[in-house]
């Protein structure tokens, strides 16, 4: 039985082999940068919401810690984010910064989790933007809460870019 070949022509076996490796390379590159949670090809983030569950624009009334603000008069944790409690050390700087991302009187972005609407005190759980922020991301990069990696499966956003970016695998 003869083995058939696709013929390439004009492309000798070294051209072939530098292409593959070009190729090889990009989609390499392609995976590591997703894996660090950069689209490939880079693509902005959107502030729109994701899946069915509430979504809503409303007014920040006042923050409570670090990961949990009021919006509209409705009690928003951010979710994947574990921020240091109040009366931690590092609790109240935690919670300035939140304000700096939200001030009181600012306008809100509220996604809800589609797979975990509430936590276990009845407080919404979502991903918070003011303004152009991603509030969840923003501070876990400030290095003002840590990614709660507990929940990374259990969220809608756990397999968001940013998320697996910041440790969500």
């Amino acid at each position: 039985m003869r083995r058939r070949r696709i013929a390439l022509r004009g492309i000798g076996g070294r051209k072939r082999r530098v292409i593959a490796l070009v190729i090889s390379l990009i989609l390499s590159a392609a995976y590591l940068l997703r894996r660090e949670g950069i689209d490939f090809p880079l693509r902005r983030d959107s502030t729109e919401c994701n899946g069915s569950a509430t979504c809503f624009t409303g007014v920040v009334n006042r923050v409570i810690d670090g990961d949990t603000l009021e919006v509209n008069g409705e009690r928003v944790r951010l979710v994947l984010v574990d921020a240091p409690e109040r009366d931690t050390r590092a609790g109240p700087d935690s919670t300035e910064y939140l304000r700096e991302l939200c001030p009181v009187g600012s306008t809100a972005l509220v996604d809800q989790d589609d797979l975990q609407h509430t936590d276990n005190y009845g407080r919404t759980l979502a991903v918070v933007w003011c303004g152009e922020t991603r509030v969840n991301e923003a501070i876990i990069r400030a290095g003002r809460a840590r990614l709660y990696r507990r929940f990374c499966h259990q969220s809608e956003f756990g397999l968001e870019p940013w998320a697996v970016g910041l440790g969500c695998e």
